[in-house]
């Protein structure tokens, strides 16, 4: 079984630990929701992102439609590479704000 972790850190930092693949997408989807409500911006770290496929860009594409709706400024740190390499192809890099 596929697991992960979110971890919210202060100063709206979450870092998403363990497995982002299609058996734990909508799940994170569904916890990570309530976390555009009332703030400003929020930074998804995922340098401790263990493994993960275009399930996780799909999630990424959701949490941006989430961060427009609520008006928050959305970003990731520490992007996988092999995540990067799949946003290019699939020609959305330059919509994720990646730092």
């Amino acid at each position: 079984m596929s697991e992960y972790k979110v971890h919210a850190v202060k100063d709206g930092v979450v870092t998403i630990e363990g497995v982002l693949d299609l058996n734990t997408a909508n799940s994170l989807k569904k916890q990570t929701i309530g976390l555009f409500n009332g703030v400003s911006e929020i930074q998804f770290d995922l340098s401790a992102i263990t493994h993960s496929n275009s399930a996780a860009l799909a999630l990424m594409l959701d949490w941006l439609k989430m961060a427009q709706k609520n008006q928050v400024s959305l970003s990731f740190s520490n992007f996988p590479e092999h995540l990067r390499q799949l946003a290019r192809v699939y020609g959305i890099e330059q919509d994720l704000n990646i730092i």
